[in-house]
């Protein structure tokens, strides 16, 4: 990996010409970038280089309208791109419909992950403990980054009404991020503290999905979230709100449910019928692992930007 040299202390609008003098001493035939500013710097250094057989663009989440000079900018430099890629329908979707690329440049490919490490067999009651989280009680929870996208204050507003159904819950949210003071005192404030684990971030995620009873993802908007992929992978039957390219994912009935964003209540009420019928928990898992297998693996993303990579599709 090499790291091209930035001042932190402002957008460096020239990185550009770096980009093209690491492209002119290598010789690449193929520049493949994501979101917008790696777009603008390795579009106009490759044009300036020249020999560039195939430039490729990735495009993951972001709220749209996003700003109007980042959307100018992809639709003047989508003219040189092969093909702009989508994570999801809605993100393939939105780029047509607010940046007014042509449908003949964009192509929808979904994220994947590697899913044998979801599947592995773990001492659950042992990771349980490690954890603090009774032996019985039932355990909803997620991975994410705690920002305003992710929800999480509908999660906790929804708590209340979940543990009156289920005393004994636990809600565990792993991962770090701007909002988790904030969120630490919101569960203290509507009385959910103690049943709440703030783990922070975690490297052993693939052993801490085999716990979940459910998977909850509240997010606002969303592109397609890797974390659903490997909730899939470990076979967790998942609610989730309908942003997005969370419904590429949750297919509504099959493998989870989706409510609707900023919903505590229908969180509520989807989270509590799962953890209440086993039948449909085990039901949703296997139906999860294989959507998983059938759409969502690394491989079948790694064949999808290899056919991009020598212009067969």
């Amino acid at each position: 990996m090499t790291v091209l040299p930035q001042n932190p202390r402002h957008t460096d609008y020239f990185s550009f010409l770096k980009v093209a003098k690491f492209l002119r001493d290598r010789k690449f035939d193929v520049i493949h970038t994501h979101n917008t500013q790696p777009l603008v710097d390795g579009t106009l250094g490759g044009l300036l280089v020249g020999g560039v057989r195939t430039i490729v663009h990735t495009d993951h989440a972001r709220q749209f309208p996003d700003k109007r000079r980042y959307m100018f900018a992809e639709w003047v430099l989508s003219h040189w791109v092969y093909r702009i890629v989508g994570v999801s329908n809605e993100t393939s979707k939105n780029l047509v419909d607010y940046e007014k690329i042509s449908p003949k440049k964009i192509v929808t490919i979904r994220n994947g992950v590697v899913g044998d490490t979801f599947q592995r067999p773990i001492n659950k009651f042992a990771k349980r403990a490690e954890l603090g989280i009774p032996s019985s009680a039932p355990v909803i929870g997620l991975a994410a980054r705690l920002t305003e996208q992710k929800g999480l204050t509908f999660l906790l507003q929804a708590l209340p009404a979940v543990l009156r159904a289920q005393r004994d819950l636990r809600l565990v949210i792993a991962g770090d991020g701007p909002l988790r003071r904030n969120l630490e005192e919101e569960a203290q404030r509507v009385g959910v503290g103690s049943h709440v684990h703030f783990l922070g971030p975690r490297t052993d995620m693939p052993d801490i999905l085999q716990l979940f009873d459910v998977y909850v993802l509240p997010s606002i908007w969303e592109g397609l979230p890797m974390v659903l992929l490997e909730a899939m992978a470990a076979g967790c039957p998942i609610v989730a709100t309908n942003v997005g390219g969370n419904p590429d994912a949750v297919r509504d009935g099959y493998n989870g449910y989706l409510v609707p964003a900023r919903d505590p209540d229908a969180l509520a009420t989807r989270v509590i019928g799962l953890l209440s019928d086993r039948r449909q928990r085990e039901e949703f898992g296997r139906n999860g692992r294989t959507l998983f297998d059938r759409e969502f693996s690394a491989a079948i993303m790694a064949r999808s930007y290899e056919q991009l990579y020598l212009r067969h599709a």
